[in-house]
């Protein structure tokens, strides 16, 4: 038969001091499961839920933890806790953290669950599976006890993790929160305070003499013995910092500078072999870097205290504790400097473009040089948000620009950035021009003129189509197009380009190296007629022949007493023909841009600029006329024998073609190929004498009829010159 709970001992005796703290160092990491788990206290894990809700298995606390059954009693030891967790995967984390509890200390597993069913039963909570006998115990003995609310329950919590790791100021905090109620309901809790301000007070003794002594090596000794017992003693890793200022004037053995993004970079000479370990030393206590620990001889701080000035200091470490005095840093004032500061200058005006660092408030601008005396500051801008800013009105000369960003700081007031200074020059820039025109002369050219652009050099180029800049915009003269040969702005002369041109004409502005781009015209202009030469024709008709000129809209042919017009499709269609008599002419021919008139007409939005006329000199219509001799031959018929030659009209200076007589039998000859040759008479001896006779020379052809004789024109002048043949009779012989 079972014995009661407290039969023997009493009620006072059985239960004992209760605990107030778990005093477990992985009380958090078991909290992290058991919420994971679904389970109000870690005695929940130990029970099959429908055997504990039936009440044929319990957990008892009081004696020790044990688990029972209507069969038996068990003790929870290790080795039950690890095969319960073997049978029930759900619960085996917080079944396995319970069994790592239990080998550190037996008796810290009941305090774990007296300590997480104390609350609970205080709120009347069921359903725990705990000994019915017990039950009652407990719920009233909880109400006998402090009650911790969430801020003592956190120190409480934090005492184990934090004595492990040797924090000992931080310990003593936590039991100071807890209250001297808690510390007198805790026997261990208060033989622990006792411990604790021994250890305590032996290392204030120990501060006290470091500071007060002179020899460095004994200062130095005392504080690592200060952190070898209470590694958290802010008072000795300040001493150790202390011992390892350089002073004012010299090189910091830890050099520590701002970097972009508003971090720090840290760097020290390294050493085989040792870890390092940093920390930060502010207004506030001593803290670390994170990720500053190890063997590399650099770090990064990546969010230090903005506004504050600090200190750096590389431990080096063993195990986790310092071994001497540390490498420390200059202080610096953690107030980053803008990024990325660049200096653009323009025509009377300096751009400024800035990153601001992401904890600043404002950008403040001060701009110094020329324009207000000596040494003033001609311009001042603060910006809270943007990253530019654009100073006008500024005189040639040489500027200083001092960028400094501005930053919050803890006691509710601003700390400026050191800065950052730049320099620059505002130059000379061309003054723009304001408007340009093209004027198209009565006979040939174009003449550009304009507004603007005093005392600077006008250039006239071409951009590729669509790329010309807006009038305005800020150039480099190395940069520019090649200027036009055949525009020239403000020349009194008129100049046209070789070739045809059609497109814009744009003028830029050009001082030195710097140029302003300017307006622009568009121009039309057609190239030159090319190889005129003219063909006299019947009835005093003059054929002029000719290379199309390229752009050109339409071609105007003048003369004394005329003048015509023609497009290329009637050129190409008819060919240009004029009626100019049989005397000597000379005509023009002047190409016309699309839509321009033959003077000085002009389109709406394009200037068409007519070419200079190309002359052609027509010759007079030079006449060569012949006639065949006969003499009768028999029976009345009339057989030729010589041929008179005549010519007249043609200049004695321009040599005449040749006349060749052609035979043929039957048919008349056609061409000068279309039959035999039976005399040729040059072009130097028709012009030498304006009539003459050739005999023909003897031919047994000329004596069996019937045939035909026929004169033909040969040479390059051929066409300038008429040929007048006799009646066609005449020319036939039968």
């Amino acid at each position: 038969m079972r014995r009661g709970f407290g039969e023997r001992l009493g009620l006072p005796g059985a239960l004992g001091p209760l605990p107030l703290a778990p005093l477990a160092r992985e009380y958090k990491e078991l909290m992290e499961s058991q919420l994971t788990a679904g389970l109000r206290y870690a005695g929940e894990a130990l029970t099959d839920p429908q055997e504990a809700a039936s009440g044929d298995a319990f957990v008892s606390v009081l004696d020790g933890v044990t688990l029972c059954t209507p069969r038996r009693r068990r003790l929870v030891d290790e080795a039950a806790l690890l095969s319960l967790a073997d049978a029930r995967p759900a619960h085996a984390p917080v079944l396995r953290l319970l069994a790592g509890i239990r080998r550190h200390d037996p008796a810290l597993l009941r305090r774990v669950l007296l300590y997480q069913l104390l609350p609970l039963l205080r709120q009347g909570a069921t359903g725990l599976g705990l000994d019915p006998a017990e039950l009652g115990l407990l719920a009233k003995a909880a109400r006998t006890l402090p009650v911790l609310d969430e801020h003592r329950r956190t120190a409480a919590e934090a005492l184990a993790p934090l004595w492990s790791r040797r924090r000992l100021r931080a310990c003593a905090h936590a039991l100071a929160a807890l209250g001297p109620d808690v510390l007198r309901a805790d026997p261990r809790l208060a033989d622990l305070d006792a411990r604790l301000r021994r250890v305590l007070d032996d290392c204030d003794r120990t501060l006290a003499s470091a500071a007060a002594g002179t020899d460095p090596a004994r200062a130095e000794a005392g504080y690592l013995r200060v952190l070898s017992a209470a590694s958290d003693d802010d008072e000795a890793v300040r001493g150790l910092i202390r011992l390892g200022t350089p002073p004012a004037g010299t090189d910091a053995p830890l050099a520590a500078r701002p970097a972009d993004g508003g971090r720090v970079a840290l760097s020290w000479p390294g050493r085989t072999g040792v870890h390092w370990r940093v920390l930060r030393d502010g207004p506030g206590r001593p803290g670390p870097v994170p990720g500053a620990t190890g063997t590399a001889s650099t770090a990064t701080d990546t969010d230090p205290p903005v506004g504050l000035r600090v200190r750096y200091a590389a431990f080096p470490v063993r195990d986790g504790r310092p071994t001497g005095v540390p490498l420390v840093s200059h202080p610096l004032l953690v107030a980053p400097d803008a990024e990325e500061p660049a200096l653009d200058d323009g025509p009377g005006r300096i751009a400024v473009r800035w990153r601001r660092p992401r904890t600043a408030t404002a950008t403040v601008l001060t701009l110094t040089g020329p324009g207000t005396g000596p040494g003033a500051a001609s311009l001042h801008h603060t910006a809270d948000h943007a990253g530019t800013h654009v100073f006008t009105g500024l005189e040639p000369g040489a500027y200083t620009l001092l960028l400094t960003a501005r930053h919050p700081s803890p006691d509710g007031g601003t700390v400026d950035s050191p800065g950052v200074r730049l320099t620059g020059t505002v130059h000379a820039w061309p003054r723009p021009l304001t408007a340009l025109t093209a004027e198209p002369g009565p006979e040939d050219g174009v003449r550009f003129t304009g507004r603007g652009g005093e005392g600077s050099e006008v250039r006239l180029v071409t951009w590729p189509e669509g790329t010309a800049p807006a009038p305005g915009t800020e150039l480099r003269t190395a940069e520019l197009p090649a200027p036009l040969p055949w525009a020239r702005y403000g020349d009194p002369g008129r100049t046209t380009p070789h070739e045809a041109f059609a497109g814009l004409v744009s003028a830029v502005t050009v001082l030195g190296e710097r140029a302003l781009a300017g307006p622009g015209v568009r121009l039309d202009v057609p190239g030159p007629v090319g190889a005129p030469r003219a063909v006299r024709e019947a009835g005093g008709q003059v054929r002029l022949l000719f290379d199309w000129p390229a752009g050109a809209g339409a071609v105007h042919a003048a003369w004394d007493g005329g003048e015509l017009r023609t497009s290329r499709s009637r050129y190409v269609r008819e060919g240009l023909r004029l009626p100019l008599g049989p005397g000597p002419r000379h005509v023009t021919l002047r190409p016309l841009a699309p839509g321009s008139r033959p003077a000085d007409g002009t389109a709406a939005t394009v200037v068409g600029v007519p070419r200079a006329p190309v002359g052609v000199d027509v010759p007079p219509e030079a006449v060569v006329r012949y006639r065949l001799l006969t003499r009768r031959r028999g029976l009345g018929r009339r057989a030729p024998y010589a041929v008179e030659v005549g010519a007249h009209g043609h200049d004695p200076a321009v040599p005449l073609p040749d006349l060749v007589l052609v035979h043929r039998d039957s048919v008349r000859p056609r061409h000068p190929e279309d039959g035999t040759v039976l005399l040729r008479i040059d072009g130097a001896a028709l012009a030498a004498a304006p009539l003459q006779t050739r005999e023909l020379p003897p031919a047994p052809d000329l004596s069996r009829p019937p045939y035909a004789l026929r004169a033909f024109l040969l040479g390059d002048a051929a066409g300038a010159v008429r040929l007048e043949e006799p009646a066609l009779t005449t020319l036939v012989v039968r």
